[in-house]
């Protein structure tokens, strides 16, 4: 396993962030390890092994996150996703479109954006440090 280590900041329901180690969460074909949950209500987003980890040549702006949206409106770079062309990869999403972007939220809570969507609604990201991870027991 590599020792230089990329970290990432996980905030689950706490204000403390939680550092993982990118390695923890890949299997041996570059997907998730662990089930991708929202870090507020534990909703499912994607289990073991349905997406590739990728990141992003140039970090994208994505909005901040809000709870249906309220909030003051912000934007932080994301350079590290899980990606997917297949929209049945996800066990639980929902979407909104603003400002003719699509972003995805957890369909459960509402909490979001935890990623983008394609204009043509084939490809989808979802930001590695917007999740939480849950499982992996056996490893």
């Amino acid at each position: 396993m590599n020792r230089n280590l990329q970290l990432f900041s996980i905030a689950p329901k706490s204000v403390a962030n939680k550092k993982v180690d990118k390695d923890e969460l890949l299997n041996e074909d570059e997907k998730n390890f662990y089930k991708i949950v929202c870090r507020r209500c534990e909703s499912v987003f994607f289990p073991e092994g349905a997406v590739r980890y990728i990141k992003a040549e140039k970090p994208i702006d994505l909005r901040v996150m809000t709870h249906q949206g309220k909030g003051e409106p912000g934007y932080e770079k994301i350079s590290w996703w899980w990606y997917t062309e297949d929209d049945m990869a996800f066990d639980t999403i929902g979407w909104q479109t603003i400002n003719r972007k699509k972003y995805l939220m957890c369909g459960d809570c509402e909490l979001g954006p935890v990623g983008v969507r394609s204009e043509d609604n084939k490809r989808f990201w979802v930001a590695v440090e917007r999740c939480k991870y849950i499982g992996g027991d056996d490893r």
